[in-house]
Formats: C-alpha cells, sequence, structure tokens
C-alpha cells in the first residue's frame, strides 16, 4: 500500500528547545511547536505527517504473529469451544460441492448459492469451511447455535444477493486461515434467495450487506478478506463486531457504510478492535467507513479510513447527515495501535461521536478537507476532525488534526461539553477554532498544540484551567486569538508553559491563577523570529520560534519561574522589545495601539 505516516521527533530537548515555523499557513499543524528554557523540563516534539492514504494494494496486518494469541474471553477466541461438526464447501465456478461429518446438517444448493441449514435437527458446535470461486455463488446459514466459519481461499461473487448471510442470531467466529486470500462480492440489487427457512421471506429476512450477520461477528486469522459491498454496506451486523490481531480486512467499497455494526445492548458491546488492519473506502453520500449504534472501542491495530462522499439532508431523522470515518451513536475510545482517518467531500468527519470521545494511546491522524453543506438556513454541516457531543478527555498517545475547508465552523476538535487533557501529544490545524469547548478546557498534563487559520486556537465557552503540561494556542488577525475564555475570572494559569499568540488576546487569565502570565501587546515581528524571555542573568526561561508573523498583535506566556522582584527582558531575536518585573499576578506590556516591534526597549 502506497501509505505513509510519518512521525518526525526531531527535537526533545530538557535544557532548551526551540523549534522552527515554516510559514505563515503551515500545510500541516507539524513545524508550530515551541517550547521552554531553563526554568522548564517539559520537552516537546516537531511533528510532521503525511495523511495521504492510497487505494489497498495488498498490505497485510502487521501483527500477524500474535494471530494466534488467546485469551479467556470463551465468545471472543474460537479456540476455547469445540466444534466438532465440520461441513466443507468448495466453490467451481457455477457450481458447489460439499463434505460433512454429520449428517443432520442439510445443505440445499442451486448451482453455487449453498444454503446450510442446522436449524431443523438443531444442529450445534459445527465449523463450515468454504474454499474455491464462483462468479454466481453465495452462503446462506440457519442454526441456532454459535459456529464457526473458516474462509480458506475463497471468492463468492453473488448475482441475488449477500456473498455471505448468516441467518443465525448466535455469534459467528469468522477465521481467515493464515495466509489465505479471500474475497466477497454482492449483487448490485437483491432478488429473493433460493431458500427460506423458519418463515423467513424475501420481505421479513434482513440483508445489509455484502457479508452480513444477524448476530455478532468475530473475525480472527492471518489471512485477508476483501469486501465490495454494491447494494448497501459492506460488513454488517445486527449484533457486535470483534477484529483480532493478524486480521486484514478490506472493504473496497460500499454504496453506504463499509462496516456497519448496530452492536448488542445485553453484552453492551459495539465495535472492539483488538489488532488486525482494517482498510475502508467509500464515496457514498454520508458515507461512513465505520458505523455503530453502540461504541467503537479501540485496543491497537491499524486504521485506514477513507471516505469521500457530501452530505445530505434526512428527512427520516429530520437533520443532515455527512460522511465520516467514524460514527458511534454513544462513544469512541482509543487507547493503541496506528490510525489515519481522511474525509474530503462536504462537511466530512474524521470521528463523530454522539457520546464522548477518549484517548489514552496510540497515534491517530485526521485529515478533513471539505467545506461547509447548507440545505437551508436552519440545517447546516461543517466539517470537523474530531467532534464529540459528550466529553473529550486525553491522558496519552499522539492525535494529529487537520481541517483544511475554508468554512465557518471549521473546526479541529470539538466538545459540546468538556474537554480535558492530562497527557499526550495533541497537534490541531483548523480553518476556523482549531480547539472548541462548550463548558470547560482543563489542560494538567501533556503537549497541546493548536492552531487557527482564521480564528481562535483555543477557544472555551465556558472555564479554561491549565496547571500542567503545555499549550501552546496560535490564533488569527484581531480581534481573533491565541487563547480564549468565556470570561477572565474562569481563565486560571496555575502552572505548565502556556503561550498564546494572535491579533488579539480576548481574555485575560484572572489575577487568581497561581502562577504568572505576561501580556505583551503591539508585538510586530516576522514568522521564524525567536521570542525569548530572559532573567536578569540572561538565562531564558522561554525560547519560541513564532509559526506566523505578527502585526501590533499579542504575544501571552506564562512558565514557571516568572517571580516578582525580578527583572526581566522581553527578547525577538536579538532586539530588546521590552524590560519588566512581574509585581503582580497578571503583567500586561505595551498595548494594541502600539508597536513593541518598531520600539526596542520602549516598555521598561
Amino acid at each position: 500500500m502506497k501509505h505513509s505516516l510519518t512521525l518526525i521527533l526531531s527535537g526533545l530537548l530538557l535544557a532548551a528547545l526551540i523549534i522552527g515555523c515554516a510559514t505563515d499557513e503551515p500545510s500541516t499543524p507539524g513545524n508550530m511547536d515551541g517550547a521552554t528554557g531553563s526554568g522548564t523540563t517539559t520537552g516537546g516534539t516537531d511533528p510532521s505527517f503525511d495523511s495521504t492514504i492510497s487505494a489497498w494494494d495488498g498490505q497485510t496486518a502487521t501483527d500477524a504473529s500474535s494471530a494466534s494469541n488467546v485469551g479467556t474471553d470463551k465468545d471472543i477466541y474460537h479456540e476455547l469451544n469445540t466444534f466438532s461438526n465440520v461441513l466443507t464447501i468448495t466453490y467451481n465456478g457455477t457450481s458447489a460441492s460439499y463434505t460433512s461429518t454429520n449428517d443432520n446438517i442439510i445443505v440445499y444448493h442451486t448451482g453455487a448459492h449453498v444454503t446450510v441449514d442446522m436449524l431443523t435437527n438443531d444442529v450445534d458446535k459445527t465449523e463450515i469451511i468454504l474454499r474455491g470461486a464462483s462468479s454466481d455463488g453465495s452462503l446462506k446459514v440457519y442454526g441456532a447455535s454459535k459456529h464457526k466459519l473458516t474462509l480458506d481461499g475463497v471468492s463468492l461473487t453473488s448475482s441475488r444477493g449477500p456473498a455471505i448471510n448468516s441467518q443465525c442470531k448466535k455469534r459467528v467466529y469468522i477465521a481467515l486461515a493464515d495466509g489465505s486470500s479471500n474475497s466477497l462480492t454482492d449483487a448490485s440489487a437483491y432478488d429473493s434467495d433460493y431458500q427460506y427457512l423458519n418463515g423467513g421471506t424475501v420481505d421479513t429476512e434482513d440483508r445489509k450487506g455484502c457479508l452480513f450477520a444477524e448476530g455478532n461477528i468475530i473475525f480472527s486469522g492471518a489471512g485477508t478478506l476483501q469486501v465490495n459491498g454494491k447494494m448497501k454496506h459492506g460488513v454488517c451486523t445486527d449484533g457486535y463486531m470483534v477484529l483480532r490481531p493478524g486480521v486484514t480486512l478490506v472493504v473496497n467499497e460500499a454504496a453506504k457504510n463499509c462496516i456497519h455494526v448496530k452492536g448488542d445492548e445485553d453484552d453492551n458491546m459495539g465495535i472492539q478492535v483488538l489488532g488486525g488492519l482494517i482498510y475502508t473506502y467509500t464515496s457514498a453520500t454520508a458515507g461512513k467507513g465505520i458505523k455503530c449504534d453502540r461504541q467503537v472501542d479501540i485496543q491497537g491495530g491499524q486504521l485506514l479510513l477513507n471516505v469521500s462522499g457530501g452530505a445530505e439532508y434526512d428527512k427520516d431523522e429530520a437533520d443532515t447527515s455527512s460522511a465520516a470515518a467514524i460514527k458511534t451513536d454513544t462513544y469512541v475510545s482509543i487507547s493503541g495501535g496506528t490510525h489515519v482517518l481522511k474525509a474530503t467531500g462536504t462537511a466530512g468527519k474524521g470521528i463523530n461521536a454522539d457520546g464522548y470521545f477518549t484517548m489514552s494511546g496510540g497515534t491517530v491522524t485526521v485529515t478533513t478537507t471539505g467545506g461547509k453543506f447548507t440545505y437551508n438556513r436552519n440545517f447546516t454541516s461543517s466539517p470537523k476532525g474530531v467532534k464529540a457531543d459528550g466529553n473529550v478527555t486525553i491522558s496519552g498517545g499522539t492525535l494529529n488534526v487537520q481541517v483544511t475547508g475554508a468554512s465557518d465552523s471549521s473546526e479541529g476538535l470539538e466538545s459540546k461539553a468538556a474537554m480535558t487533557i492530562s497527557g499526550g501529544d495533541v497537534y490541531v490545524w483548523a480553518y476556523e477554532d482549531a480547539i472548541n469547548a462548550s463548558s470547560a478546557f482543563t489542560v494538567t498534563g501533556g503537549s497541546v498544540l493548536a492552531y487557527s487559520s482564521t480564528c481562535d486556537g483555543i477557544d472555551s465557552n465556558g472555564s479554561l484551567t491549565i496547571s500542567g503540561g503545555k499549550v501552546i494556542g496560535v490564533g488569527g488577525s484581531s480581534p481573533e486569538g491565541g487563547i480564549d475564555c468565556d470570561s477572565s475570572s474562569k481563565f486560571l494559569v496555575n502552572g505548565g508553559t502556556m503561550i498564546s499568540l494572535g491579533g488579539t488576546l480576548q481574555t485575560t487569565p484572572s489575577s487568581s491563577s497561581k502562577q504568572r502570565t505576561v501580556v505583551a501587546n503591539g508585538v510586530t515581528a516576522s514568522k521564524g523570529a525567536v521570542m525569548q524571555a530572559l532573567d536578569s542573568s540572561g538565562n531564558s526561561l522561554l525560547s519560541y520560534t513564532l509559526p506566523r508573523s505578527l502585526s501590533s498583535g499579542n504575544f501571552t506566556f506564562s512558565v514557571p519561574g516568572l517571580t516578582s522582584g525580578v527583572t526581566y527582558t522581553l527578547q525577538c531575536d536579538d532586539t530588546t522589545l521590552a524590560t519588566f518585573t512581574c509585581s503582580s499576578m497578571i503583567t500586561t506590556i505595551g498595548s494594541s495601539s502600539g508597536g513593541m516591534g518598531g520600539n526596542p526597549g520602549g516598555w521598561r
């Protein structure tokens, strides 16, 4: 696969860190970082990443060596179950043959369309093995018990409906034989099946995708499965779905969603990715790479999710619906793996969660490029990188977000509730607000870099508290700024390193803060210039390379070590802008109408 995801750690210096910036409008969130001097040891990184997802060309899961690892949950690991009955079906063009170790399993077939009946004689503990190829064949399964379905080099294209259709409401363990290559393609329009059991009819049986199951699906094995969803979804289940390490699941196309999972309310499970590789692509309007009615829990593996469709007005929901790499009606949790999510259509979303979003590990790169969708003035949808209606909580890992759609509300990382960052590295570039929280934004650790092309780098519509880590907000020209909050009384800087730059500082930190802040107004400097804060002995407390030019703009900073009674110097490259003392918790130097850049040392 011609896909690259490169995270370059080019500077981790504990004493002094200066990281350069390329242009006023960087093409990625990379090369915008800047950090601190001898007073702190926060360190930092200079990320540079490529969000390209090319067409799948044979790449397989990198964790195949872990495919045989077995846990303790019988619901997940077929190895902990016994399948004493074996039915082997071999497809050969327009026909199929089979062998069975249990005559109570009834097999119907018309040409290469095979129906397996384990329901009539109540047969359980069955493994069905599929081999061979057919350009006009399928498999349909009826049963009352969980079963194992082994794909061992099978290629099926159906002219009537799904390529594989499990009407069993119990779980199906889909095992991809090690090293095998398997392919499924459904019909672009569904006709009636040749066989119906249990009172089913063409009108009453669900057939929602190329690979469809009424029950839970658990993928395992170090093989490859390619799915082409011509009618609706690629992989679809009315239960939950689990992907184990070693699995390579490729959905090359889908008329709607590549992977569509209803989830299981009793087990409280939606989609669980333990490892493996999932590649998806759909150009469907409002199509999803992964859609789940319940939670999406990503613990490892690799996701390459690409959607390019636009948005639409959904009459059934009476709301707009847009394409998304991941869409869930509850929450998204990421704790491991390396993932690239891309949406290029109008109003596309990388991650769209109706509940909360949490991240504690792994590396996630999200890119959206489309603009705003307008159905009418009451129904619009804007592109987002990561959007959660609930809380956003990040405690580890690396999150890279880039939203380039030039429209209002084209935001990078958004919480409709509260956002808390206690660890990890968060890099966000957006046309409008890079980071937006509705009720509260809190940082206690980690590294946060938020760059807005036109608006605020960080915008909290409620409270904003920084007590640790490193927080850098880069905003547009006045009246926009780097970091903004609902009111000064709700803006507390109690620790860590904070840098805000832009046209203005709309909200000054509260005097109730526990760490001193310096607000420098009227700063004129070119991109690439190095801003430094020096103590009376010439030691650097802060050294930061500007990622964009300032014209009578604002540069605000707070670092540990600022002390009352000490004289400090603010320097731009080799030019002294001001000398000052921090006699109060908030020190303001210069004014928005005055120009520091043209008056070195003018504030003393």
